[in-house]
């Protein structure tokens, strides 16, 4: 079985923020002050069972995200180290290694490939295309063995609306769409340059094996215009919180 790669767990964090508009909060468009996020909470409730884990986040000089501890198991974290030309990320579980991951970069500083191997034996490498407006356009998966090579595991195709908000992503097994507020994304927060939504996303709609799930998302802000909370639910009762703070 493939372990999901690092950089979808950053893009979770990262890329699809959303968010709708608070009559209580000022608007987030203009936010007085961006700072970087010092803890990052999920709450998730499904299938009748509940958890939550917060993690302290740590920064280098350069104001590059390094490390993400769990506050109730520090042996549970994201580690990150910068190089010249790439860098990598760790998954750690109870101290133990769960994922390698190396990000190579372009001369965009910009995520090109990658190669990641886990606690199961499993390699596998990624492959970003961009277009001109510097847009992640195709993602190509591969599984990798040393007697093999390089095999194509899977093809992700993006498109775009004209603000550069990503509205659509296709490949092999299934199509995610994204449905956009106005509101600007002013959320700072993942480890390295990758292009991100102008706007906020409203919906997320996933469909596969014929069936379409559908995902809400409602936000709160801070009185600088920060986001405070992500609250996403679905429509079988599924309920993810996510929560920062600065």
């Amino acid at each position: 079985m493939r372990t999901p790669k690092l950089v979808l767990a950053i893009a979770l964090i990262m890329l699809f923020a959303a968010c709708s508009k608070e009559k209580s909060v000022i608007d987030p468009s203009n936010p007085t002050n961006i700072s970087k996020v010092k803890t990052y909470t999920e709450d998730l409730t499904a299938g009748g069972t509940h958890s939550a884990v917060t993690y302290d986040l740590a920064y280098d000089n350069s104001n590059r995200l390094i490390s993400m501890i769990s506050e109730s198991s520090a042996g549970d974290k994201f580690l990150f180290k910068y190089n010249t030309n790439n860098f990598t990320g760790d998954i750690y579980a109870a101290n133990n290694l769960s994922i390698h991951e190396i990000f190579f970069m372009n001369s965009n500083s910009f995520v090109d490939s990658t190669f990641q191997y886990n606690d199961t034996q499993d390699t596998s490498t990624e492959k970003y295309i961009y277009n001109s407006a510097k847009q992640i356009i195709t993602l190509k998966e591969y599984d990798y063995s040393n007697t093999g090579g390089s095999q194509l595991n899977n093809t992700t195709h993006y498109t775009y609306d004209s603000n550069g908000n990503q509205v659509s992503a296709s490949d092999d097994y299934s199509v995610t769409k994204y449905d956009y507020t106005t509101l600007v994304n002013n959320l700072v927060f993942g480890p390295v340059n990758i292009p991100m939504n102008k706007n906020f996303v409203k919906t997320t709609s996933v469909t596969s094996g014929g069936q379409t799930d559908v995902l809400h998302h409602a936000y709160t802000f801070d009185g600088s215009g920060r986001l405070s909370t992500e609250k996403i639910t679905t429509d079988t009762g599924e309920i993810l919180i996510k929560t920062y703070t600065y």
